[in-house]
């Protein structure tokens, strides 16, 4: 019995899963965090990156500042140094492993009542959009101030202020205004305070935004912004993507990509190391893109469903790429509360891992992979909704979220034989990686493969546990046209690590119903 490497699929009958994948599973990987390898069992665990926070509510932003450092001596390379920062209900304060440190006029610079606030930076500067004020942050001196205009005016209509940002070909780019969601603003190149449109001389660096721009507004609402090259700025809305050509100052156009598939509000995507966009469809799904060709759903094919149902009124969409993983996390966080299910794609194996944490407030509102110099530091971080920044422990893998037990179980099977004669399994030998926890296995069997994926005491034969290395035979028997073995650890401060199941069943005809 492998480790079902393809994840979890849904979208076949039970009797024909396909081979290499499971029926139903939780919090667990093809890739195992405390070796590297791939191999199955629980996913690396949460840990606080920080103790402290700076406030009780939602972690509503998050990123880093990289310059360049000077070397103290000979054995540094002073390559570079990282200011990370956040923003927690409306506060804003830069962060290391010891704690936080409070901005300059950074406590409640920024709307503390709205669920997300995204940020983008120029030149070691941060820009926030709330949609209720404009600030700036300078990590070098951990400094809020007033984002002020030194030539034309920054983008508002009356009291709404943009509520989308990022950076592109060196420009500012900010959308979102409530009243006027179809138009876009960029800053001059190099200069995040120059917003004026309309100087006494035209040139090709100067700010521009939809409504004065020979492309003109976009097509559909903006509700997101991916910068993907210094050529293309892919802009998707409630329906459409469209694809920004070319810098408007130089003869850029709109060019449709999609006029049926949009993306939610915000941030719905991440970017591989290989130019690869993921982003959430604004009715569901997940979809890869690469700009000029149309999207490609990546999971109609395992789990249709699962990623369909959701509220994109009350749901945060967060996606971010883990480098270690080599794939991305979708998280779908609801921003009143209560208990989600999260997802991981694993683009080795093409596969589906749902996740889930026992606690609502590890759920994150804001997501971020960290580039820091040490191993320990590349990783995913989550913002909370109760103020704590965690990460995802992968170099001394966390056994819990956070000391929150994890419920991690696959299912391996459905065992079934050609033609589907009625078998008789025998004997089970089962090998649990080195320093593995103990795991509780249960062994199900029915007439159908639907029936035994119930688990229900009525398919339920019997029961064990595995504890690291090889296990003693196990040669209680059940029998049923198809078998499934249920691999489960709950247990707080425990993680594991499959390694083989080997199984034995006969068939046979069994006994015989009278029949005319």
């Amino acid at each position: 019995m492998p480790w079902p490497n393809l994840g979890l699929v849904e979208a076949t009958g039970y009797e024909t899963q396909p081979k290499g994948s499971t029926v139903e599973c939780q919090n667990v990987r093809a890739w195992e965090p405390s070796t590297g390898r791939s191999r199955g069992g629980q996913r690396a665990g949460l840990a606080k990156y920080v103790n402290a926070r700076t406030a009780d509510g939602k972690v509503q932003d998050m990123g880093q500042v990289v310059a360049r450092a000077v070397p103290a001596d000979q054995d540094e390379v002073g390559a570079r140094t990282v200011v990370s920062y956040a923003v927690t209900n409306g506060t804003v304060a830069k962060f290391t492993t010891s704690g936080f440190t409070t901005a300059t006029n950074g406590s409640g610079a920024l709307s503390s009542t709205v669920p997300t606030i995204f940020s983008a930076e120029l030149f070691g500067v941060i820009y926030f959009a709330d949609g209720a004020s404009v600030k700036q942050y300078t990590a070098s001196t951990n400094t809020v101030a007033n984002w002020t205009a030194s030539s034309g005016s920054l983008p508002t209509d009356s009291s709404n202020e943009p509520r989308l940002i990022e950076t592109w070909r060196g420009r500012i780019v900010q959308s979102g205004i409530s009243s006027d969601p179809h138009n876009w603003y960029m800053s001059a190149v190099g200069d995040a305070r120059n917003w004026n449109c309309s100087p006494t001389t035209s040139t090709s660096t100067q700010a521009v935004a939809g409504n004065n721009a020979d492309c003109g507004k976009s097509p559909d609402i903006v509700n997101c912004m991916v910068p993907y090259s210094d050529d293309l700025l892919l802009i998707f809305g409630d329906h459409s993507i469209w694809q920004l050509t070319g810098d408007p100052m130089e003869g850029g156009r709109f060019d449709l990509i999609s006029d049926t598939i949009g993306a939610p509000f915000g941030r719905p995507f991440c970017k591989s190391p290989e130019g690869m966009i993921y982003f959430f469809g604004s009715r569901g799904g997940v979809y890869q893109l690469v700009p000029g060709q149309k999207p490609v759903n990546i999971s109609e094919k395992q789990i249709p469903e699962r990623l369909n149902a959701y509220n994109a009124d009350t749901t945060s969409v967060r996606m971010v790429w883990s480098d270690i993983e080599r794939g991305f996390y979708v998280f779908l966080t609801p921003l009143a509360g209560g208990a989600t299910t999260n997802y991981f794609y694993d683009v080795r194996n093409q596969s589906w891992w749902p996740d889930k944490f026992a606690t609502a407030a590890h759920n994150p509102v804001s997501v971020h992979l960290f580039d820091g110099d040490l191993a320990a530091d590349r990783t995913v971080l989550l913002g909370g909704q109760d103020g704590y920044v965690r990460k995802f422990d992968y170099t001394t893998p966390g056994v819990s979220d956070d000391s929150v037990a994890i419920d991690s179980f696959v299912f391996l099977g459905p065992i079934q034989l050609k033609n589907r004669p009625k078998l008789m399994l025998t004997d089970m030998k089962a090998a649990m990686a080195t320093g593995s926890s103990d795991v509780d296995f249960t062994v199900y069997s029915a007439e159908t493969a639907e029936l035994a994926e119930g688990a229900t005491s009525a398919v339920t034969k019997f029961t064990g546990v595995w504890s690291a290395g090889r296990n003693k035979a196990e040669r209680r028997r059940a029998t049923g046209h198809d078998i499934y073995v249920k691999i489960r650890n709950d247990d707080a401060s425990e993680g594991w690590a499959y390694e083989f199941l080997g199984i034995e069943v006969n068939s046979f005809d069994g006994p015989r119903a009278r029949q005319w």
